[in-house]
């Protein structure tokens, strides 16, 4: 049941979750995530490399402010299921409210990529052995009507 759920939930987050060329050529950006290291070992920290190619005319804002807790990209949201579909839950951090940052401010020109590594474990528990499910995406501007842009779809295996 377990294998026939994450082949449903890999072709379902495949099919929405392709590069944004794929989708339409009206996306301003494309967003493409890999890991160096798809098997990392239980209790180890997660990263996933993001690269996002700005495909419009414009230069794209990336300023944010950055976590001291996670240092995760604000930009950037993180879609993290386990291997029976279901939304891992979210690290929980003693005062959240005590947490300080850093703004960051940086643009992407035309037709540049911008790449950077995401610790993604800062944020969701992936700690335990098994199949996680992870895509990124990001408003397509300001304007809700105008969706979002979603990577591709990564599956990692954390192994003992």
């Amino acid at each position: 049941m377990k294998t026939f759920a994450l082949f449903l939930l890999s072709f379902i987050l495949g099919f929405l979750g392709r590069p944004s060329q794929a989708l339409s050529p009206a996306q301003p950006f494309m967003i493409v995530i890999e890991s160096e290291n798809a098997k990392p070992k239980s209790g180890s920290e997660v990263w996933i490399k993001v690269s996002l190619t700005n495909r419009s005319s414009r230069d794209l804002d990336m300023s944010g402010g950055f976590s001291d807790t996670t240092g995760l990209d604000p930009n950037y949201h993180f879609d993290v299921r386990d291997e029976d579909g279901r939304l891992v839950p979210k690290r929980v951090y003693p005062h959240p409210e005590l947490d300080t940052g850093k703004p960051v401010n940086r643009t992407v020109k035309s037709q540049e990529t911008f790449m950077e590594e995401q610790r993604v474990s800062a944020l969701y528990d992936m700690k335990r052995p098994g199949e996680y499910v992870v895509q990124v995406w990001r408003r397509a501007s300001e304007n809700p009507k105008d969706g979002v842009v979603r990577s591709n779809v990564l599956t990692i295996t954390v192994v003992n």
